[in-house]
């Protein structure tokens, strides 16, 4: 019985590994995507603020 308890507690070593190793590229993953969502939010952010600066020049142009 010996040697099938080593073999079991190998299995399981070798299942938790994996396990582990599927977890960290998981939360790679989700770290890689909310990154990507960050850098595109902080550019469609300043494309705005410019679009305002553009919008009250022409309001201050069509005032005058």
């Amino acid at each position: 019985m010996g040697g099938g308890d080593s073999v079991f507690m190998l299995s399981l070593l070798i299942l938790c590994a994996g396990l582990v190793f599927v977890t960290a590229v998981a939360v790679r993953l989700v770290n890689n995507g909310k990154q990507k969502s960050d850098i595109k939010e902080e550019r469609l952010t300043s494309v705005e603020e410019k679009l305002d600066e553009i919008l009250i020049a022409t309001k201050k142009k069509g005032s005058k």
